[in-house]
């Protein structure tokens, strides 16, 4: 089991603020203590600091709080707030339902839980414990509600179905040797790559936002000339079809003729390759370490992929079906605007299935987990005051320090406390603070 709660308290700086004083939210007609909601908000928003800072370089050192990471309209540090109230009620959930699953905390885990918390309120300044409204009381429910609900989710996670066959988990592994066109010069070629890993960054934060899909339907409308109608209707649906295929026709003759000669020159460098490969004077392996040291466009590596995934893409997947092991496509694929040359060095990879039989396993058990709490949520009364919710701002830094190590570890079966001895921090680095990591699902 990994760690219901894992508290590091590593050396951290952190602006000394009044706790807020409002409480937020109010769950089936009690208001949850403000101190507890200040400090785990404060909690995650230290961790989340941490991984933005980085993204906020790619900005001039904007405050990306304030920015709208997902094209929403809405700002990041709402959307934040708007994740950790469903964050909050879940652990709140979890604990209301603990009895169901047999669930409690014994004397044990109460004794090493305070004693974790004691080690947390000694490793940290009082201006950052000032900051996050931490006190034992706080810090040890905290540390409770955090346990509990891993052992919950744990529960729940074993109803979920983890029977998975080889046939839905099989993955066939693929080496490649990918042929890129392009007209871009070396220049143009490194500021893509610079906005290419701005865009990773971006994607890396937006591991927290929710996506929002619609879905509409069209509902045919009936009358009474639809059947005079539907030959007119059939008509002008193939002129539209006509006309599109005229419009793509017309791109295809006035596409630019530099990328023209990009693809054509990939293309034939693929095929004279695929040629040398075919004549087995050399393997497929040692051109793909040739490839390091060959012009610009051209990339090795290999993947796995089962039949019905939709990576890496439809035309590779249907021409490495049913091949065997050590097994060369006698054709170029192309696929995702370059070209490929296939070799399939594992038509049935054991590792590679059973590493993809876990994570379809692991994704039953988070959908069931999701699909309990959903379930939860119509039971219960859930009051969010918007104004006082206003008072959480951001505007105060936590940044850790990799000086101090001291390690505080609840575990999820035994509620294990456990202290690593720690460097002193240096004298003007204004505290400690924490680091959180639970099992538990992240809404």
């Amino acid at each position: 089991m990994t760690a219901a709660a894992l508290m590091t308290a590593a050396a951290l700086s952190g602006c000394s603020k009044e706790a807020e004083a409002k409480p937020i939210y109010t769950f089936e007609g009690e208001e949850v203590d403000i101190n507890l909601t200040t400090f785990l908000f404060r909690y995650q928003e230290a961790q989340t600091d941490e991984m933005l800072a980085m993204f906020s370089q790619y900005y001039g050192g904007a405050n990306v709080w304030e920015m709208d990471l997902s094209g929403s309209g809405e700002a990041y540090g709402d959307t934040f707030k708007s994740n950790f109230g469903t964050t909050l009620e879940e652990l709140l959930l979890a604990e209301k339902h603990a009895a169901d699953y047999d669930v409690e905390l014994t004397d044990e885990d109460k004794e090493k839980i305070s004693a974790a918390a004691a080690q947390f309120i000694s490793d940290n300044s009082d201006d950052t414990l000032t900051s996050m409204s931490a006190t034992q009381e706080v810090v040890e429910r905290a540390l409770e509600l955090y346990t509990i609900q891993d052992r919950v989710e744990t529960k729940i996670g074993e109803t979920a179905d983890t029977e998975v066959s080889d046939e839905e988990a099989a993955q066939r592994t693929v080496s490649y040797i990918e042929y890129v066109p392009s007209t871009e010069t070396e220049t143009e070629a490194e500021s893509e790559s610079e906005i290419s890993t701005e865009a990773d960054a971006e994607n890396t934060v937006q591991t927290e936002l929710s996506e929002a899909s619609t879905e509409g339907e069209t509902s045919p409308v009936e009358t009474e000339d639809a059947d005079k109608t539907e030959s007119a209707d059939t008509e002008a649906v193939t002129e539209a079809e006509a006309a599109a295929e005229a419009v793509t026709e017309a791109e295809t003759e006035t596409e630019d003729p530099a990328m023209a000669e990009a693809k054509a020159k990939m293309k034939a460098m693929a095929e004279e390759e695929l040629a040398k490969l075919k004549t087995g004077e050399v393997t497929f392996a040692d051109e793909m370490e040739a490839v390091a040291d060959s012009d610009a466009g051209i990339y090795a590596s290999d993947m796995s992929f089962g039949k019905d995934d939709t990576y890496p893409d439809a035309a590779i997947i249907e021409a490495t079906n049913d091949l065997a092991d050590d097994t060369l496509v006698d054709h170029v694929v192309e696929a995702n605007d370059a070209y490929y040359l296939l070799h399939v060095d594992k038509a049935f990879d054991e590792e590679a299935t059973e590493e993809n039989r876990q994570d379809i396993i692991d994704e039953r058990i988070d959908e069931k987990i999701s699909e309990t709490y959903a379930e939860w949520e119509e039971d219960v009364t859930w009051e969010v005051d918007s104004e006082a919710l206003a008072l959480l701002t951001f505007d105060r830094a936590y940044s850790y320090v990799e000086e101090d190590e001291t390690e505080v570890t609840v575990t999820s079966t035994e509620a294990e406390a456990v202290s690593t001895e720690a460097e002193p921090a240096a004298a003007e680095t204004d505290a400690a603070s924490t680091e959180a990591d639970s099992a538990q699902t992240e809404a």
